[in-house]
Parts: C-alpha cells; structure tokens; sequence
C-alpha cells in the first residue's frame, strides 16, 4: 500500500505546485506597482477598468439598448360569417290585367 500511496502524493503535490495560481502569489489579481486595462462585457454593457501607478482607479461602462426582438402577430380566430335564412317577402298578386290595341 506504500509503495503505491507514496508516488501517488508526491506527484499530487507536484502538480499543485506547478499551478499557475500558486507560482504567481496565490491566484490574487492585485495590480501593485503598474498600470493595467480590463475589459470585459456585463450582460449588454461594456465594461473598461484602468488602474494607475499611484494605485487610481477608473471605470467606464457603455451600455446598449436591448435588441429589437420581432414578435410574430397572433394568430387570429376568423369567426365564420352566418348566414341566416331570408324570410321571402310577401307576394303580391295584381288582379288587373291591361291589355292594349
């Protein structure tokens, strides 16, 4: 079981060391002694962070308008148009008969 545990933590530990984070003070982004410039976007915002030699710091956000989104109409419901019966109008009968020479 030795034989097997020791490599196996030495090369964990070789592998923690080698980590980027660890080399560089831990992982900590402090910016001591020189000037640095971030940009990065924050949902529909530009986001710009500057940081001087005296230790000033400066942001700057442009934001854009949401995008126009395009809504498709509804859909309507055409209601059918009923169609009754016509009641017929009365009819009328003329007794008179004209007849001309």
């Amino acid at each position: 079981m030795n034989r097997l545990l020791t490599p196996l933590l030495t090369a964990l530990a070789l592998s923690c060391l080698a980590d980027a984070s660890w080399a560089h003070g831990g992982g900590h982004r402090h910016h001591h002694r020189k000037e640095h410039k971030e940009q990065f976007w924050d949902g529909n915002c530009q986001v710009e962070r500057k940081w001087k030699r005296n230790g000033e710091y400066k942001e700057k956000r442009r934001c854009h308008d949401r995008p126009a989104a395009y809504y498709a109409p509804q859909p309507a419901y055409a209601a059918p148009v009923l169609v009754a019966p016509r009641t017929p109008d009365a009819i009328v009968i003329s007794p008179q008969i004209v007849i001309r020479r």
